[in-house]
């Protein structure tokens, strides 16, 4: 598909999606619909540690090395074992029943220019997690976790090892809670972006994917599904929102998406919009209107450092959307409460939690 057909069919795309969201209305329902048991989902990117552009565009392979060493120095010094606690606070106060993670990056490395893949650990983000709500002696488990795009390439001075980056999308449910586990599954797109690097490295692929855990609540059965969609190519992006439609998203019961889907109804670039109005023209609707209308509800971003003002977001990517006898009660955004002993905060998404009725 050339550039101009691209930009055509994602033009259709929001313009019949936007009927679809009009003709929803987006109104809040009455008191009466929201009875029934009630759940609480919470979606968390967790930044991977880093901007992945630089090594992603470097023109030659002493700019990849530079980028690459930059990339790790970095998520050295944005500490996610500081940052685990502060998540580990974030959901010991909100006791979500279900909570969908992003960017739980696994960071390796290995022999500076080794063929073998790298083994040695530096930072587990899911493991750092679990440890700190287990310390907190706030249990969750590990319902269903699905390994996304690993990428390994060698790292210049000062490190001059290969590092090794494995994307993750996770799913935590509350051990002991009120929600009962029936089934998981997982899956990667099939559309994903490719990544051209400088001669003769070839090329990289960037793959997602996405998590689902099919629960009970007492006698109501509901499925939640994760997913972290394409950053940086808006018809990969409404290629993978098709995908999950088709796929995960095709359950005649309770459905319930979490996640950071890097796309919105009103983000600036009209592109970036698409994926959002495919999802909501497949039947979604999205609890943040709903619930806060006329309001921003912005979650990104906080900076790569992480030292931006608390004000700084200006984009709602991080969501939680229902369909079926799903009934959106309250939501809130957060977290903005407290930084790291350095001054740094979680991450550079904040959080996004609803609270649903089962009707």
């Amino acid at each position: 598909m050339d550039g101009t057909a691209r930009k055509h069919r994602l033009a259709r795309l929001a313009t019949v999606a936007a009927l679809v969201v009009a003709s929803l209305g987006l109104a809040a329902p009455p008191a009466s619909a929201q009875a029934g048991p009630k759940i609480t989902v919470m979606t968390r990117n967790l930044y991977l540690g880093g901007d992945l552009t630089p090594s992603m565009t470097a023109p030659n392979v002493p700019a990849f090395l530079s980028a690459n060493a930059a990339l790790l120095s970095h998520v050295d010094l944005v500490n996610f074992p500081a940052r685990a606690k502060l998540i580990a606070q974030e959901i010991r106060e909100h006791k979500p029943d279900v909570v969908g993670l992003q960017e739980v990056a696994l960071w390796r490395t290995g022999p500076f220019l080794d063929p073998a893949p790298a083994t040695t650990v530096r930072y587990d983000y899911l493991a750092l997690l679990m440890r700190e709500l287990a310390a907190a002696g706030h249990r969750y488990d590990v319902a269903v976790v699905q390994e996304e795009a690993d990428l390994e390439a060698p790292a210049g001075a000062p490190h001059n090892v290969d590092a090794r980056l494995t994307m993750r999308d996770v799913i935590l449910v509350r051990h002991g809670g009120r929600v009962k586990v029936t089934g998981t599954s997982s899956g990667n797109f099939a559309e994903n972006m490719e990544i051209e690097l400088p001669a003769p490295l070839g090329t990289l692929t960037s793959t997602r994917g996405w998590t689902a855990v099919d629960l009970v609540h007492g006698q109501r059965a509901f499925r939640v599904v994760n997913t972290h969609l394409e950053a940086f190519h808006p018809v990969v992006r409404v290629r993978q929102a098709e995908e999950l439609l088709a796929g995960p998203l095709n359950h005649r019961g309770r459905t319930i998406l979490v996640g950071d889907l890097n796309t919105g109804p009103e983000l600036p670039v009209p592109a970036n919009r698409a994926a959002y109005f495919t999802l909501v023209a497949g039947g979604l609707v999205d609890t943040w209107p709903v619930l806060h209308p006329g309001q921003p509800g912005y979650t990104s971003g906080l900076g790569d450092d992480l030292t931006e003002s608390a004000d700084a977001v200006k984009h709602r990517i991080d969501m939680v959307l229902v369909r079926g006898a799903v009934v959106p009660v309250a939501s809130e955004v957060f977290g903005t409460e407290r930084r790291t002993p350095d001054g740094r905060w979680a991450s550079d998404h904040l959080g996004y939690l609803a609270t649903v009725a089962l009707p």
